[in-house]
């Protein structure tokens, strides 16, 4: 098995010790669309983010018809397009995070069109090179992507992990095919729709995800909507960790822009840092 692979496993396992910043040893995951609003900013934000201590880094690819998305992401994707951001470019961000930072894992989020429009060798072969470690296909369901995951092991046996998500709506088959995998995490949606919004926490999905720990045996990570840590202490129990999407990139956004002078900016995405850091902060 080798190092990359070993990468996602150590960071999902060190997520789960309990340490004075992150007391309920519960992992964080962090969301932000490649190129947005430009790639160097990009590049300075992951590597930001991964010494606030987020856990694993989330960089989604843009396309133009995202199934998944709400408009906060929407509207991130269209901000990297009109930056020319590709898959490329992409992975030359990845390359540059990947000379500082050896140790923290990088998942790309992609929607298949820019995949296949690409060459699936090439993508595997370039992700590979760059220091990608694994995929969230969102309209890839899990028992129809085993030729695209069954190619990556032939390419690179255990370097990729592919990430399945999994809905309140998800059948009992589905749930039963992702209980047999063992490499990386499922990624649980708190709600079913888009991305985005305040998601609320109800008691059934609690129920939901208490049925998903003794069906899994990958670690819970829960998605979509999650922003507070009131919603993170409701959900402590239920699962192995979180993950922050639309609110964490809305705060980027809305910082972009004020046009900013750039001392101003950097002091500003420090305190975004600051607040993803305390987000799993909660004293219990």
């Amino acid at each position: 098995m080798n190092s990359v692979n070993n990468r996602l496993k150590t960071a999902l396992s060190k997520a789960r010790e309990k340490t004075a910043l992150n007391p309920l040893g519960l992992g964080l995951i962090t969301y932000l669309m490649a190129g947005d609003p430009d790639p160097a900013t990009t590049l300075r934000r992951i590597l930001g983010l991964a010494q606030a201590g987020v856990d694993i880094l989330e960089l989604g690819v843009p396309f133009s018809d995202p199934i998944a998305d709400g408009p906060v992401i929407q509207a991130a994707g269209q901000r990297a397009l009109k930056q020319r951001m590709d898959l490329e470019q992409l992975f030359q961000i990845v390359e540059q995070f990947r000379q500082a930072n050896q140790t923290t894992p990088i998942l790309l989020m992609s929607y298949l069109n820019p995949i296949l429009s690409y060459g699936y060798d090439r993508f595997l072969k370039e992700a590979k090179e760059a220091g990608v470690d694994g995929f969230i296909l969102p309209d890839l369901p899990w028992r129809e992507s085993y030729p695209f995951r069954q190619r990556a092991e032939e390419l690179f046996p255990h370097h990729f992990a592919f990430i399945p998500m999994i809905a309140q709506t998800s059948p009992p088959s589905h749930i039963a095919e992702i209980a047999r995998e063992e490499k990386g995490f499922a990624y649980i949606l708190s709600r079913n729709g888009i991305t985005g919004g305040e998601a609320e926490i109800p008691d059934s999905v609690l129920q939901f995800l208490q049925s998903l720990q003794s069906a899994l045996s990958l670690p819970c990570y829960i998605g979509f909507g999650i922003r507070s840590s009131a919603q993170i202490a409701k959900l402590k129990d239920f699962s192995q960790g979180v993950i922050i999407g639309s609110a964490l990139v809305q705060k980027f956004a809305d910082l972009d822009t004020q046009a900013l002078p750039h001392q101003e900016l950097l002091k500003q995405e420090k305190a975004i840092y600051t607040w993803i850091r305390e987000l799993r902060n909660i004293q219990v």
